[in-house]
């Protein structure tokens, strides 16, 4: 048997019996890897019916058994060829012990990154020794408490890939292999393969235990990543602290010695001297406000001059935009003010359209509603503003970032306001123009002033823009079923009006039943959402779109960029 050719499991060439590599491949293999590819290969002969002069002992000596002393070579009897299925047998053993090793492997990993993770907590224990913010402690005591939970799963892992079911899963294999080698001339394949694929199951059990584990282990990471970047947020921040009263510190040391000289040089000055000095200051003081109320003249004049260069040049896009306006209505959509976004939507909004904005917190759906309202006041269409939860001022500063001469337009009497909550936190505030409401929830208020406002722009333009800001204060405190009341007919008379409407939803404020059921009314919505630090979003219903897949989005305080309709989103 010394001639026989030893074939690699790899690439299926020769290995040469001298150097122990493969001729093919070029895989190095060691003398008991080799002596074991070899035994394989005469018990798979022996299997299908060929004669092998060897002991069978040394045939089945990679299942572990020891020879007998004085056993000699003989010819061992063969099964008739066609009733066992060798390739099945042999590729079911080398799969059972690639998962072995594989698990053996993975274990050695994670106990590495069990120590890893015990050295950074000894780290974060020493910097908590440090006299640190109350709220920088408690982050750094957050991120311990994750970091000790890590451990513990770590442990919990390790101590599954060390537990007496994965020993008694070896002493099975090695039981069976040892069957195998008993059984294995008197028939008995199928109840063998059937032990081994018992023990193939136990295994994928294994597996996938650990796969939820290490799913666990990657929740936790990413808890711990966020809280991370909180604490660096803070840190930052008590750095900006520290340099700003370092400055502060160095501003008044300096005023101080000025005070001091100033009253050493005073000190030294005779009576006459000092009222000399006095005044030449007071002229000087004189000089400087004449100087000071000249400027100021000069600045107002031209600050006067540009708001009326201000005021013209909107007055003159307004006249400009009625073309744009006529095609609108004859195409009867209107643009978003998002660009990329009116291309998704093949040229916007239809006429009459009521629109959910949905989406969670700081996902900047705002931007999308004040990019539509700038987007119609350019074109002379006027807006209605529904505040349930931001008060006109702050509209106000939102709205210059989208459109500098937001000021102009309202001049011009195309922004119309309904506050419904500035009186609800006690702001007395009155601005004119600006209709009050004394609750959030008065529906039938909002109903009347709306119409009241519709009345009286009707007669001059064709359609309106209106933005609800937001239905989910209004949500909160209403029966359902009174919601429902005041929302349906107020979309119907939008509709009826042919108005271009946005209603702000906040997302985890609701169950599902009321999302459900304000989408019941709308005739469309675009939904934002937030993952991995990056923002989404995705058209419903409206009209046709190029794609309904997750689109990423870029925003700023003055605007959205889309990404690519058809590479950037989420499969």
């Amino acid at each position: 048997m010394r001639g026989e050719e030893v074939i690699c499991p790899k690439c299926g060439g020769v290995i040469d019996e001298k150097t122990l590599k493969c001729n093919n491949c070029g895989t190095q293999y060691t003398p008991e890897e080799y002596e074991e590819l070899k035994n394989e290969m005469r018990l798979k002969k022996w299997l299908v019916g060929e004669d092998v002069d060897i002991s069978l002992g040394e045939i089945l000596g990679e299942f572990g058994e020891e020879k007998e002393q004085g056993t000699s070579p003989r010819a061992i009897p063969t099964p008739s060829s066609g009733e066992v299925d060798v390739d099945s047998i042999v590729q079911e053993n080398i799969k059972l012990k690639s998962m072995v090793d594989a698990y053996l492997k993975e274990r050695e990993e994670l106990e590495a990154q069990v120590e890893a993770l015990k050295k950074e907590i000894e780290i974060l224990k020493e910097e908590l020794a440090k006299k640190v913010p109350e709220d920088v402690r408690a982050l750094k005591l957050k991120e311990l408490e994750l970091k000790e939970r890590e451990i513990k799963l770590e442990m919990m892992e390790k101590r599954l890939l060390l537990s007496s079911e994965t020993k008694e899963s070896y002493e099975e294999l090695e039981r069976i292999f040892e069957e195998i080698k008993k059984n294995v001339s008197n028939e008995k394949v199928e109840e063998l393969l059937a032990k081994i694929e018992d023990l193939s199951k136990q295994l994928m059990e294994r597996d996938r235990i650990i796969s939820e584990l290490k799913n666990e282990l990657k929740l936790k990471e990413e808890e711990m990543k966020k809280i991370q970047e909180i604490l660096k947020y803070k840190e930052e921040e008590l750095a900006r602290r520290e340099e700003d009263l370092l400055f502060r510190e160095k501003k008044l040391e300096k005023e101080l010695k000025d005070i001091e000289m100033a009253r050493a040089e005073i000190g030294n000055l005779d009576e006459i001297a000092l009222k000399r000095r006095l005044e030449e200051l007071e002229e000087e003081i004189k000089r400087k406000e004449e100087e000071l109320r000249i400027r100021e003249k000069y600045l107002r004049a031209k600050e006067r001059e540009l708001e009326a260069k201000m005021k013209g040049l909107v007055e003159e896009e307004v006249e400009l935009a009625e073309e744009e306006i006529k095609a609108e209505i004859k195409e009867r959509k209107v643009k978003t003010g998002t660009r990329r976004l009116d291309d998704l939507l093949y040229g916007g909004i239809p006429i009459g359209s009521n629109v959910l904005i949905y989406g969670p917190p700081y996902s900047k759906k705002e931007v999308l509603v004040y990019s539509f309202i700038a987007e119609g006041l350019r074109k002379g269409v006027p807006a209605i503003l529904i505040l349930t939860d931001k008060t006109v001022d702050e509209i106000r500063e939102d709205m210059k970032y989208v459109l500098p001469a937001y000021k102009e337009y309202e001049k011009l009497g195309l922004v119309h306001y309904i506050d419904a909550y500035s009186r609800s936190i006690g702001d007395t505030q009155e601005i004119e123009g600006v209709i009050y409401l004394d609750s959030q929830v008065d529906v039938d208020g909002i109903t009347k002033a709306v119409e009241s406002i519709v009345a009286k722009i009707k007669e001059k333009v064709k359609y309106y823009r209106l933005a609800f800001m937001s239905l989910s204060t209004v949500m909160a405190y209403l029966e359902p079923q009174t919601f429902l009341r005041f929302l349906q007919p107020f979309t119907t008379r939008r509709k009826r009006d042919g108005a271009v409407s946005l209603y702000l939803l906040e997302k985890g404020l609701h169950g599902e039943n009321e999302i459900q059921m304000v989408g019941y009314l709308m005739d469309g919505m675009i939904e934002f959402k937030i993952e991995a630090h990056k923002t989404y979003l995705t058209v419903h219903g409206i009209t046709e779109v190029q794609s309904r897949n997750w689109i990423e989005v870029t925003a700023t305080r003055s605007g959205l960029t889309l990404g690519s309709f058809t590479l950037g989103h989420i499969r």
